[in-house]
Protein backbone atom coordinates (compact mmCIF):
# COMPACT_ATOMS: atom_id res chain seq x y z
CA UNK A 1 0.00 0.00 0.00
CA UNK A 2 1.72 3.59 -0.82
CA UNK A 3 0.87 6.71 1.52
CA UNK A 4 -1.48 8.10 -1.69
CA UNK A 5 -3.75 4.78 -1.08
CA UNK A 6 -3.98 5.29 2.54
CA UNK A 7 -7.03 7.39 2.84
CA UNK A 8 -9.96 4.63 2.70
CA UNK A 9 -7.87 2.34 4.97
CA UNK A 10 -8.00 5.65 7.35
CA UNK A 11 -11.50 6.45 7.00
CA UNK A 12 -12.18 2.74 7.87
CA UNK A 13 -9.85 2.99 10.72
CA UNK A 14 -11.79 5.99 12.19
CA UNK A 15 -14.75 4.05 11.65
CA UNK A 16 -13.91 1.35 13.43
CA UNK A 17 -12.83 3.29 16.26
CA UNK A 18 -16.08 5.08 16.46
CA UNK A 19 -18.00 1.86 16.84
CA UNK A 20 -16.34 0.39 19.64
CA UNK A 21 -18.34 0.08 22.55
CA UNK A 22 -15.94 2.63 25.76
CA UNK A 23 -16.31 0.43 28.83
CA UNK A 24 -14.12 -1.70 30.42
CA UNK A 25 -15.96 -4.97 30.09
CA UNK A 26 -16.09 -4.32 26.29
CA UNK A 27 -12.28 -4.72 25.75
CA UNK A 28 -11.74 -7.86 24.72
CA UNK A 29 -14.81 -7.66 22.42
CA UNK A 30 -13.11 -4.97 21.26
CA UNK A 31 -9.70 -6.63 20.66
CA UNK A 32 -11.82 -9.52 18.71
CA UNK A 33 -13.25 -6.68 16.41
CA UNK A 34 -9.83 -4.98 15.72
CA UNK A 35 -8.37 -7.92 15.07
CA UNK A 36 -10.61 -8.85 12.64
CA UNK A 37 -9.96 -5.31 10.73
CA UNK A 38 -6.76 -5.83 10.85
CA UNK A 39 -6.63 -9.00 9.02
CA UNK A 40 -8.79 -7.32 6.12
CA UNK A 41 -5.64 -5.31 6.35
CA UNK A 42 -2.77 -6.58 6.50
CA UNK A 43 -0.35 -4.74 4.77
CA UNK A 44 -1.17 -2.03 7.70
CA UNK A 45 0.10 -4.36 10.85
CA UNK A 46 -2.28 -2.38 12.60
CA UNK A 47 -2.81 -3.00 16.54
CA UNK A 48 -5.77 -1.09 18.49
CA UNK A 49 -4.32 0.32 22.18
CA UNK A 50 -6.44 0.24 25.16
CA UNK A 51 -6.49 2.93 27.93
CA UNK A 52 -8.49 2.36 31.05
CA UNK A 53 -9.16 5.63 33.05
CA UNK A 54 -8.10 4.93 36.44
CA UNK A 55 -11.50 4.80 38.65
CA UNK A 56 -13.84 5.02 35.37
CA UNK A 57 -15.47 2.74 33.73
CA UNK A 58 -14.36 3.95 30.32
CA UNK A 59 -11.93 3.30 28.29
CA UNK A 60 -10.00 4.95 25.66
CA UNK A 61 -8.33 3.56 22.66
CA UNK A 62 -6.27 4.41 19.68
CA UNK A 63 -5.10 2.47 16.64
CA UNK A 64 -1.99 2.28 15.72
CA UNK A 65 -0.74 1.22 12.06
CA UNK A 66 2.59 1.41 9.89
CA UNK A 67 3.21 4.07 7.40
CA UNK A 68 4.63 3.07 3.95
CA UNK A 69 6.84 5.71 4.04
CA UNK A 70 8.44 5.01 7.11
CA UNK A 71 6.63 5.53 11.55
CA UNK A 72 3.75 4.49 12.50
CA UNK A 73 0.61 6.64 12.00
CA UNK A 74 -1.80 7.18 14.93
CA UNK A 75 -5.51 7.27 14.75
CA UNK A 76 -7.61 8.06 17.97
CA UNK A 77 -11.32 9.58 18.14
CA UNK A 78 -11.90 12.20 20.90
CA UNK A 79 -16.13 12.24 22.28
CA UNK A 80 -17.23 15.51 21.64
CA UNK A 81 -18.41 16.28 25.69
CA UNK A 82 -17.36 20.38 25.24
CA UNK A 83 -14.13 19.80 27.08
CA UNK A 84 -11.00 21.67 25.54
CA UNK A 85 -8.37 20.16 24.00
CA UNK A 86 -6.10 20.79 27.26
CA UNK A 87 -8.32 19.13 29.20
CA UNK A 88 -8.40 15.89 26.84
CA UNK A 89 -5.28 15.24 26.31
CA UNK A 90 -4.03 15.60 29.83
CA UNK A 91 -6.41 12.36 30.20
CA UNK A 92 -5.18 11.00 26.74
CA UNK A 93 -3.60 7.45 27.51
CA UNK A 94 0.08 9.06 26.70
CA UNK A 95 -0.39 11.67 28.83
CA UNK A 96 0.38 9.21 31.84
CA UNK A 97 2.16 7.02 30.06
CA UNK A 98 5.87 5.54 31.81
CA UNK A 99 6.49 2.76 29.59
CA UNK A 100 5.46 0.10 27.07
CA UNK A 101 6.80 -3.23 27.28
CA UNK A 102 6.00 -5.46 23.80
CA UNK A 103 2.78 -3.42 23.47
CA UNK A 104 1.72 -3.27 27.27
CA UNK A 105 1.28 0.11 28.99
CA UNK A 106 2.46 1.18 31.87
CA UNK A 107 1.01 4.69 33.82
CA UNK A 108 2.65 6.47 36.04
CA UNK A 109 0.25 5.74 38.82
CA UNK A 110 0.34 2.04 38.15
CA UNK A 111 3.97 1.87 38.40
CA UNK A 112 3.51 3.48 41.68
CA UNK A 113 1.44 0.50 43.10
CA UNK A 114 3.52 -2.06 41.25
CA UNK A 115 6.59 -1.09 42.82
CA UNK A 116 5.09 -1.00 46.26
CA UNK A 117 4.21 -4.63 45.62
CA UNK A 118 6.77 -5.84 43.88
CA UNK A 119 10.08 -4.71 44.84
CA UNK A 120 12.54 -7.47 45.28
CA UNK A 121 16.86 -7.33 46.32
CA UNK A 122 18.66 -7.26 43.28
CA UNK A 123 16.33 -5.41 40.66
CA UNK A 124 16.11 -2.01 39.68
CA UNK A 125 12.83 -0.37 40.20
CA UNK A 126 13.46 -0.34 35.65
CA UNK A 127 13.82 -3.90 35.86
CA UNK A 128 10.92 -4.31 38.29
CA UNK A 129 8.71 -2.86 36.22
CA UNK A 130 9.65 -4.32 32.73
CA UNK A 131 9.23 -7.95 34.23
CA UNK A 132 5.62 -6.69 35.81
CA UNK A 133 4.53 -5.55 31.98
CA UNK A 134 5.88 -9.02 30.51
CA UNK A 135 4.10 -11.16 33.40
CA UNK A 136 0.83 -9.29 33.39
CA UNK A 137 0.82 -9.62 29.60
CA UNK A 138 0.89 -13.21 29.64
CA UNK A 139 -1.04 -13.75 32.60
CA UNK A 140 -3.97 -11.94 30.49
CA UNK A 141 -5.86 -14.80 29.34
CA UNK A 142 -5.92 -16.71 32.80
CA UNK A 143 -9.66 -17.40 34.09
CA UNK A 144 -10.05 -16.20 37.98
CA UNK A 145 -12.94 -16.11 39.99
CA UNK A 146 -14.56 -13.46 42.73
CA UNK A 147 -12.88 -15.69 45.35
CA UNK A 148 -9.64 -15.86 43.42
CA UNK A 149 -9.57 -12.28 43.51
CA UNK A 150 -11.31 -11.75 46.94
CA UNK A 151 -8.17 -14.11 48.65
CA UNK A 152 -5.83 -11.68 46.33
CA UNK A 153 -7.63 -9.06 48.40
CA UNK A 154 -7.51 -10.88 51.51
CA UNK A 155 -3.70 -11.41 51.46
CA UNK A 156 -3.11 -7.92 50.05
CA UNK A 157 -4.57 -6.06 52.71
CA UNK A 158 -3.33 -8.52 55.58
CA UNK A 159 0.75 -8.05 54.46
CA UNK A 160 0.12 -4.47 54.85
CA UNK A 161 -1.88 -4.43 57.73
CA UNK A 162 -4.92 -2.74 55.91
CA UNK A 163 -7.22 -4.89 58.43
CA UNK A 164 -10.27 -2.26 59.38
CA UNK A 165 -12.65 -0.55 56.64
CA UNK A 166 -11.06 2.66 57.76
CA UNK A 167 -7.28 1.80 56.93
CA UNK A 168 -8.08 0.16 54.15
CA UNK A 169 -9.99 4.06 52.55
CA UNK A 170 -7.26 5.74 54.30
CA UNK A 171 -5.12 3.73 52.09
CA UNK A 172 -7.31 3.99 48.95
CA UNK A 173 -7.33 7.96 49.35
CA UNK A 174 -3.45 8.25 50.17
CA UNK A 175 -2.46 6.30 46.98
CA UNK A 176 -5.27 8.04 44.63
CA UNK A 177 -7.13 4.70 43.83
CA UNK A 178 -10.68 4.08 43.55
CA UNK A 179 -12.21 0.90 44.91
CA UNK A 180 -12.68 -0.18 41.04
CA UNK A 181 -9.49 0.20 40.45
CA UNK A 182 -8.04 -1.43 43.33
CA UNK A 183 -10.83 -4.25 42.19
CA UNK A 184 -8.89 -3.66 38.84
CA UNK A 185 -5.48 -4.49 40.45
CA UNK A 186 -6.60 -7.66 42.50
CA UNK A 187 -7.84 -9.35 39.70
CA UNK A 188 -4.36 -8.68 37.78
CA UNK A 189 -2.96 -10.45 40.59
CA UNK A 190 -5.04 -13.20 40.93
CA UNK A 191 -4.11 -13.60 37.22
CA UNK A 192 -0.57 -13.22 37.67
CA UNK A 193 -0.48 -15.92 41.06
CA UNK A 194 -2.10 -18.74 38.55
CA UNK A 195 -0.21 -17.85 36.31
CA UNK A 196 3.32 -18.09 38.06
CA UNK A 197 1.72 -21.54 39.61
CA UNK A 198 1.05 -23.23 36.68
CA UNK A 199 4.11 -21.96 34.76
CA UNK A 200 6.04 -23.15 38.14
CA UNK A 201 4.61 -26.64 37.46
CA UNK A 202 5.09 -26.64 33.76
CA UNK A 203 8.67 -26.01 33.67
CA UNK A 204 9.84 -27.30 37.73
CA UNK A 205 10.04 -31.22 35.88
CA UNK A 206 12.77 -30.31 33.17
CA UNK A 207 14.68 -28.04 35.17
CA UNK A 208 15.42 -30.29 38.00
CA UNK A 209 16.70 -33.11 35.06
CA UNK A 210 19.34 -30.61 33.50
CA UNK A 211 20.56 -28.90 37.42
CA UNK A 212 20.09 -32.24 39.50
CA UNK A 213 23.47 -30.75 41.17
CA UNK A 214 22.05 -27.23 41.67
CA UNK A 215 19.11 -29.20 44.15
CA UNK A 216 21.25 -32.01 46.19
CA UNK A 217 20.20 -31.13 50.03
CA UNK A 218 22.90 -29.86 51.69
CA UNK A 219 23.94 -28.57 55.64
CA UNK A 220 26.93 -26.46 55.46
CA UNK A 221 28.59 -24.10 57.55
CA UNK A 222 30.74 -21.46 56.66
CA UNK A 223 32.44 -17.85 57.93
CA UNK A 224 33.29 -14.89 56.71
CA UNK A 225 36.63 -13.35 58.49
CA UNK A 226 38.67 -10.53 58.68
CA UNK A 227 41.75 -13.14 58.87
CA UNK A 228 42.14 -16.50 57.71
CA UNK A 229 40.67 -19.42 59.37
CA UNK A 230 41.41 -23.07 58.48
CA UNK A 231 38.82 -25.23 58.06
CA UNK A 232 39.29 -27.15 61.57
CA UNK A 233 38.32 -24.81 63.52
CA UNK A 234 34.76 -24.55 61.66
CA UNK A 235 34.36 -28.06 63.70
CA UNK A 236 34.49 -26.13 67.56
CA UNK A 237 33.38 -22.77 68.80
CA UNK A 238 35.99 -20.75 66.47
CA UNK A 239 37.29 -19.65 70.14
CA UNK A 240 38.20 -15.90 70.53
CA UNK A 241 37.39 -15.29 67.07
CA UNK A 242 35.72 -11.84 66.22
CA UNK A 243 35.06 -9.74 63.66
CA UNK A 244 33.35 -12.46 61.18
CA UNK A 245 29.75 -13.79 59.92
CA UNK A 246 28.84 -17.35 60.55
CA UNK A 247 26.72 -19.09 58.48
CA UNK A 248 24.81 -22.56 58.97
CA UNK A 249 22.40 -23.75 56.36
CA UNK A 250 20.15 -26.72 55.67
CA UNK A 251 19.82 -25.41 52.12
CA UNK A 252 20.09 -26.39 48.39
CA UNK A 253 23.74 -26.92 47.01
CA UNK A 254 23.09 -24.18 43.78
CA UNK A 255 22.16 -21.50 46.98
CA UNK A 256 26.28 -22.07 48.31
CA UNK A 257 28.70 -20.15 48.15
CA UNK A 258 30.65 -20.81 44.94
CA UNK A 259 33.83 -22.62 46.16
CA UNK A 260 31.07 -24.83 48.46
CA UNK A 261 28.63 -25.93 45.64
CA UNK A 262 30.49 -29.19 44.74
CA UNK A 263 32.43 -30.12 47.71
CA UNK A 264 31.47 -33.83 49.08
CA UNK A 265 30.26 -34.30 52.51
CA UNK A 266 32.43 -34.05 54.91
CA UNK A 267 35.12 -32.07 52.64
CA UNK A 268 35.48 -28.13 53.41
CA UNK A 269 36.66 -25.13 51.16
CA UNK A 270 39.37 -22.21 52.32
CA UNK A 271 39.92 -20.33 53.31
CA UNK A 272 40.00 -18.03 49.67
CA UNK A 273 39.09 -14.33 49.00
CA UNK A 274 35.96 -13.00 48.61
CA UNK A 275 34.23 -9.41 48.50
CA UNK A 276 37.62 -8.45 50.14
CA UNK A 277 37.38 -10.93 53.33
CA UNK A 278 38.32 -14.70 53.50
CA UNK A 279 35.57 -17.72 53.24
CA UNK A 280 35.69 -20.68 54.93
CA UNK A 281 33.37 -23.75 54.68
CA UNK A 282 32.23 -27.03 55.71
CA UNK A 283 29.61 -29.99 54.12
CA UNK A 284 28.13 -31.51 56.89
CA UNK A 285 25.76 -33.53 54.87
CA UNK A 286 24.94 -34.13 50.99
CA UNK A 287 22.25 -35.52 49.70
CA UNK A 288 21.31 -36.70 45.68
CA UNK A 289 18.11 -34.16 44.86
CA UNK A 290 14.80 -36.20 44.57
CA UNK A 291 11.69 -34.91 42.84
CA UNK A 292 9.64 -34.47 46.25
CA UNK A 293 7.00 -32.12 46.44
CA UNK A 294 9.61 -29.10 47.83
CA UNK A 295 12.52 -29.90 45.60
CA UNK A 296 9.92 -29.47 42.45
CA UNK A 297 8.44 -26.02 43.58
CA UNK A 298 12.13 -25.00 44.34
CA UNK A 299 13.07 -25.84 40.09
CA UNK A 300 10.04 -24.61 39.17
CA UNK A 301 10.63 -21.18 40.73
CA UNK A 302 14.24 -21.16 39.45
CA UNK A 303 12.85 -22.33 36.18
CA UNK A 304 10.38 -19.95 35.77
CA UNK A 305 12.32 -16.80 37.06
CA UNK A 306 14.79 -17.78 34.21
CA UNK A 307 11.69 -17.31 31.72
CA UNK A 308 10.80 -13.86 33.07
CA UNK A 309 14.79 -12.61 32.68
CA UNK A 310 14.92 -14.26 29.52
CA UNK A 311 11.74 -12.61 27.97
CA UNK A 312 12.95 -9.17 29.70
CA UNK A 313 16.13 -9.54 27.78
CA UNK A 314 13.99 -10.17 24.51
CA UNK A 315 11.45 -7.13 24.54
CA UNK A 316 10.74 -4.25 23.01
CA UNK A 317 10.99 -1.37 25.83
CA UNK A 318 9.96 2.23 25.37
CA UNK A 319 10.47 4.78 27.89
CA UNK A 320 7.85 7.63 27.85
CA UNK A 321 9.90 9.37 30.06
CA UNK A 322 12.93 9.94 28.86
Amino acid sequence: MTQSSLGPALESGVNLLRGLTRRRSAVMEARHTADAWATAHPSLAAQLVASPRPGSPLVDYDLLIDDPSGGTIMLGVQVDDGASWLVDHATHWAASRLLTVDGTPVSVSEAMLMLRSLTRPGLSPQDELVRFCLLRDAAAKEQVSLDDIQAAADSFRKRRGLTSRDTMKEWLDRMGLSAEAFHDHMAASARDHRFRARMRAELGPGHLARHREHFARVRATWVLSEEPIDVAELHGSLGDRWELHLTRARTWSGELPAPLRETPAGGGAGPVSRDGRFLTGLITERQEAVADAETLEAAGQAAFDQWLADAAERAQITWHWL
